[in-house]
């Protein structure tokens, strides 16, 4: 069995200064100062304690969804299944990842400028349908024109009124 303290620093346990960092020790082994204490000064810490130490010592996360995968002396990520994954591995499925939410918020933008540009063409076909109205309403135009010359011939027939005179 290896020493309890030299155990303790190859966990990383260790303040700037080089004394073994007691209070974070004490919150990963979950236990209390005293027995601490004791574990370092009689060198015989619980089999828990002494697992747990040699899982962080060969990199094993113990948080979470990482509960089981490790990263070996060699800088591999191993899954608790036994599949091996290298850093620049990780890299490229990150980048495949950004490349993919970049292409959907293309997507997206490209889905609102087809319909924008659908909504062009809707606009389009109804200016197309009032320019055919004005045109219509143009022909139709000589008609207008054909009445008010008429009126105002009509009006030109009645009799003039004249002024009246002040008394």
């Amino acid at each position: 069995m290896t020493d309890f303290k030299t155990a303790l620093r190859k966990a990383g346990f260790v303040t700037a200064t080089g004394l073994i960092d007691r209070k974070a020790a004490i919150e990963y082994l979950l236990t209390s100062e005293r027995t601490l204490e004791r574990w370092i000064t009689t060198n015989k810490p619980c089999k828990r304690a002494l697992k747990l130490l040699e899982q962080k010592i060969a990199g094993v996360i113990q948080n979470g969804n990482w509960n089981g995968f490790y990263i070996c002396p060699q800088g591999y990520l191993w899954t608790p299944n036994g599949r091996r994954f290298e850093p620049l591995y990780l890299e490229r499925v990150w980048i495949l990842q950004q490349s993919t939410r970049f292409k959907d918020a293309t997507i997206v933008n490209l889905k609102a400028e087809l319909t924008h540009l659908k909504n062009l063409v809707s606009t389009r076909e109804r200016l197309k349908e009032m320019g055919h109205e004005l045109i219509e309403i143009s022909t139709n135009w000589d008609f207008v024109e054909q009445m008010q010359k008429q009126m105002t011939e009509q009006a030109d027939e009645l009799e003039p009124i004249a002024p009246l005179k002040k008394a």
